[in-house]
């Protein structure tokens, strides 16, 4: 059902509710309201939201609590509890916890904000933001950017660094900013560290190392 304020113009909608953004973002949620006055819609209701599809048939699946679009600046926010998914390419799948997130109702823009989790394969990737960044003419995401303190981790190493950015395309990750990798008791710093195929390998650019007794007794 839905009901309009003929003075105010103000607009409300409830029962199974669906927004979509004209670059292919859809939202669903139990009520709407919109404010005309300052051009906003808000929903303090769960957000189930789908992204549009990529040349590769991978979207992005988010569900949430509470949304606010902006019809002045198209930023769409998701208010808190995200949890997403979405297929990246080669095959790959990261899954995204965060306590909020935000898009561009007109651009190629994600972000997640606060206390961010980010599971990939076997990496998992924590830190106050991330963004998605896209290809310039697909949907494709072609990088991830990981900003204001980051750690990542697997199996055997953990690393971390002020910034981080996960080429996806050619598995890599960038580490700047205070760079350190620690691996038992073996400690990497520099200036720039580079895990390659996905963590198998690692390049450090002017290294500086804190390696245990028994590992060089090993090697030699």
């Amino acid at each position: 059902k839905g009901e309009i304020d003929s003075v105010s113009k103000n607009l409300k909608v409830q029962g199974d509710v669906v927004t979509r953004s004209s670059n292919g973002y859809v939202f669903k949620t139990d009520s709407v309201s919109y404010e005309s006055e300052v051009r906003k819609i808000v929903s303090p209701s769960i957000v189930k939201m789908e992204g549009p599809r990529d040349q590769e048939g991978g979207r992005l699946s988010l569900t949430g609590e509470g949304l606010r679009a902006d019809m002045t600046t198209s930023l769409i926010h998701i208010e808190k509890a995200v949890r997403a998914e979405r297929g990246l390419s080669q095959g790959r799948h990261v899954v995204i916890r965060s306590e909020g997130a935000e898009f561009s109702g007109r651009e190629k823009r994600a972000r997640f904000l606060g206390s961010v989790v980010m599971d990939m394969e076997q990496m998992r990737i924590t830190g106050p933001e991330a963004e998605f960044e896209y290809g310039s003419d697909t949907n494709i995401v072609k990088s991830i950017g990981v900003k204001g303190g980051v750690r990542v981790s697997d199996s055997e190493k953990w690393a971390t660094a002020q910034d981080l950015k996960v080429f996806l395309d050619d598995d890599k990750y960038v580490f700047r900013g205070s760079p350190r990798v620690v691996q038992d008791t073996n400690e990497l710093r520099g200036e720039e560290i580079v895990f390659l195929d996905g963590g198998r390998r690692v390049l450090v650019q002017r290294a500086r190392a804190k390696v245990d007794e028994k590992t060089l007794e090993k090697v030699n």
